[in-house]
């Protein structure tokens, strides 16, 4: 019997089939044949693949046969070789090879593709019958590099547009991939929070995200949260795939919106004042008070959520002349607190609730001589979220305010704490709010996307209908994180900042302007205050 060698597979590996030989009994015509007819007319029967495979060839060798002065090889893109790419001559060696093999290498091919081959042996004029084809395949060229990438808002509100800078060569399209957390370094192993995956074709330099995509990768419209990315370049055809990362990390915005009402414009601001007994040194409560009042009085908010307010920081028990004095000094005297008293002797409680008179009128008729307007949230000490009604002076219509000081500690457990805090804010205002008025939740959650868990009072919010005001149809400052420590704010390395400080509405969707207010040396608080303009309906 005779033995032939095809590849099969996409790696080109060579096993042995058996053909059985005729019959010894069997009766087989031919006619007279000369010496050199004889031998070239046998196929070659050892014909295989070798060598490492090549993006625009393909190397194949047989068993050398000394009686013959050539070979032919010839290429074809199918088995029944209708469809031949080549045909070669080589001349045969003098000599035995090393290995008893002859080769050759036949180029000019499509990589990432299947070809088949056949090869034969010629002496003289006389050629053999082809031998057994064998199935060959090249490499997948390696696409050409990423040297850029780029996140920006789209043009539709809830929409995000990535971009990236490459040539495309050998490029049949490119995988991104988004997740709400850094992911696939040594830092950020795995595959992020919420991860998901994209295509964009090999021509493109850029892929946009409707809005229903963003919402999918988990930062849909209101979210105010960010996609990072990471972009691969893939040549993929039928017998290999090459791809080439771009090995940085980034990150694109989500396009927010504008206001949905159409009423009074109000700027509503959120602040942490940073307590006065844990003043830092070279940064006394005392020289400080002047500085946030004078941002107040500069920003003039009509309503001023204040996280780490005590009622002596008020007044001049806490150092200094009080905030209250600081006001009037900065020509802003007629801010009022809903509250200036503490809540119970034992806790007085941090969350306050600054109004300006001139542009809102207090409705909610609070008693600051015992507990109210507050809701209890969750916690091993009282702690609370305040309230107010308040009525918009031009127009009349009214609105609740509530702020509230979430649990601090950057880990998984006080990252649930807070999620059932904000549960149990969101669950009391809205009990509360039988009108269903617009309601504006001014916080310190002491959480950002990128934080330990979940970042679980932003989640919780999110699922319960509230809207982050972040997500506003213009943004200023937000590459910064609005915790600064006393220090000048540095970009953060994500591309964009982290948060803690936020701004959320629930039956008002939008906002005119998001901005974060950067100061400098002398600091008025490790926390910068953000505010947002929004439109009562």
């Amino acid at each position: 019997m005779r033995w032939i060698a095809p590849a099969i597979g996409p790696v080109l590996t060579l096993v042995a089939v058996s053909v059985p030989a005729n019959p010894a009994h069997s009766a087989v015509p031919h006619a007279t044949q000369t010496r050199a007819e004889r031998t070239s007319s046998r196929a070659i029967t050892t014909l295989k693949s070798s060598g490492p495979l090549g993006v625009d060839h393909v190397r194949v060798s047989w068993e050398w046969v000394k009686s013959a002065t050539g070979y032919r090889i010839q290429v074809s893109k199918n088995q029944g070789f209708s469809a031949i790419v080549t045909t070669q001559k080589k001349k045969n060696s003098a000599r035995r090879p090393a290995g008893g093999r002859e080769a050759a290498t036949v180029g000019h091919l499509r990589d990432a593709s299947y070809y088949w081959v056949r090869v034969r042996k010629v002496n003289g004029s006389h050629a053999s019958s082809w031998s057994s084809p064998v199935r060959v395949a090249t490499r997948a060229h390696m696409p050409d590099r990423i040297t850029r990438t780029l996140g920006r808002r789209g043009r539709q509100p809830g929409s995000a547009t990535i971009r990236w800078k490459s040539r495309g060569g050998h490029t049949d399209f490119y995988r991104i991939t988004t997740a709400l957390t850094p992911f696939g370094s040594s830092d950020h192993p795995g595959k992020g929070r919420h991860p998901m995956t994209w295509r964009a074709p090999g021509g493109a330099t850029h892929y946009t995200l409707s809005p229903a995509q963003t919402a999918q990768a988990g930062a849909a419209l209101g979210t105010a949260r960010h996609l990072f990315f990471r972009i691969k370049a893939v040549r993929a055809g039928k017998a290999d795939t090459a791809v080439r990362s771009y090995n940085h990390l980034n990150s694109t915005t989500v396009a927010g919106r504008g206001s949905s009402g159409n009423g009074t414009k109000l700027r509503f601001a959120a602040y942490n004042v940073h307590v006065a007994s844990k003043d830092v040194k070279g940064h006394p409560w005392s020289k400080r008070q002047h500085l946030i009042a004078k941002k107040i009085a500069k920003f003039h908010p009509a309503v001023v959520g204040i996280s780490e307010l005590m009622p002596n920081m008020w007044t001049s028990d806490a150092g200094g002349k009080g905030l209250h004095r600081a006001l009037r000094r900065a020509g802003a005297g007629r801010y009022k607190l809903t509250r200036t008293t503490s809540y119970w002797k034992d806790a007085g409680q941090d969350a306050r609730i600054l109004y300006d008179p001139n542009k809102v009128t207090l409705a909610s008729g609070c008693d600051d001589s015992v507990p109210s307007c507050y809701i209890m949230v969750p916690d091993s000490k009282k702690h609370i979220a305040a309230y107010a009604l308040f009525r918009d002076r031009a127009s009349g219509r009214e609105f609740y305010f509530v702020t509230a000081h979430l649990s601090p500690g950057n880990n998984a457990k006080t990252d649930a704490l807070r999620g059932r805090q904000a549960q149990a804010m969101s669950s009391g205002i809205k009990g509360i709010n039988e009108s269903n008025v617009p309601v504006i939740f001014a916080t310190d959650a002491n959480s950002s996307q990128t934080s330990a868990g979940v970042d679980a009072p932003h989640s919780v919010l999110l699922a319960d209908g509230w809207y982050n005001t972040q997500a506003a149809a213009t943004v200023v400052n937000d590459k910064v994180n609005s915790v600064n420590h006393y220090a000048r704010e540095g970009r953060s390395p994500y591309g964009f900042g982290s948060m803690y400080d936020s701004i959320m509405t629930l039956n008002l969707p939008g906002a005119a302007l998001w901005k974060q207010v950067l100061t400098g040396s002398p600091w008025p608080s490790d926390h910068n205050m953000v505010f947002a303009d929004l439109r009562l309906p």
